[in-house]
């Protein structure tokens, strides 16, 4: 065996070592969020009689189809929607994705509780939740959140708690599921990648202090956070009626 085969087989040797070693270590952060998870205070659709009461439900975004939520964020919002019903929450924060022109998530969102009768001043909106991450950091920074109660899916929930927990909200979580979702292997692939990325971020960089933002406090009028195009939604639900909408 040349000399060259032998380094060839030793670089083999290595690299082969580091993904074994890599991987092993990506699992046992994974399963971290699962076993942490298990010790949170967690409601489901059929227990969701026996939450407890929170300031605010969070409902981070998801994939909208023009104006019509994805079955995902539909089911988070029917869920969201029955803890306010339920006076299990004071207020509503909606998190999502609005970055481009051509894209956005709050406004279907908006719409959706406004059609069932949420007071507006009750809707806090979040334009910038862009990732879990920012979601939680921005509802603990701009809206002066102490205690909240995630809305969505059970294989989102482990990761949103996570973060929430880390930035010292206390937290409950209502998980979302009311159907099975097309495809949710995919998703929980996506977590077992996103988990390992929130955990570093997480202890790589230093929450900041937030003490130059403008702040929208929770306990106050939603509307003060919802861009005009959304405002003139709420005021044609006033005059028109929502089947109009």
């Amino acid at each position: 065996m040349t000399k060259v085969l032998k380094t060839v087989i030793l670089w083999v040797r290595f690299i082969l070592r580091v993904i074994f070693i890599s991987l092993f270590l990506f699992i046992c952060i994974d399963l971290s969020f699962e076993i942490s998870y298990l010790f949170r205070d967690t409601w489901n659709t059929s227990s969701i009689d026996n939450v407890k009461k929170y300031s605010v439900a969070i409902v981070p975004g998801a994939a909208v189809y023009g104006s019509k939520p994805s079955p995902i964020l539909k089911d988070r919002l029917e869920l969201a929607l029955k803890l306010y019903k339920k006076g299990k929450v004071k207020k509503i924060l909606l998190s999502g994705d609005n970055e481009m022109k051509s894209y956005n998530e709050l406004t279907p969102m908006l719409s959706f509780m406004l059609k069932n009768n949420v007071a507006s001043k009750d809707i806090f909106l979040d334009y910038y939740g862009l990732r879990t991450y920012d979601t939680m950091l921005r509802a603990k920074l701009i809206f002066e959140i102490k205690d909240a109660i995630i809305v969505t899916q059970r294989f989102h929930q482990p990761r949103a708690t996570f973060i929430a927990e880390r930035l010292g909200l206390e937290i409950g979580s209502l998980e979302s599921d009311q159907r099975s979702y097309r495809d949710s292997t995919r998703y929980r692939a996506r977590e077992f990648l996103a988990r390992n990325l929130a955990l570093i971020e997480l202890l790589v960089n230093p929450i900041p202090d937030g003490s130059k933002l403008k702040k929208f406090p929770i306990l106050g009028n939603g509307e003060m956070t919802w861009k005009e195009r959304d405002l003139f939604l709420e005021t044609k639900s006033r005059n028109l009626g929502t089947e109009d909408l």
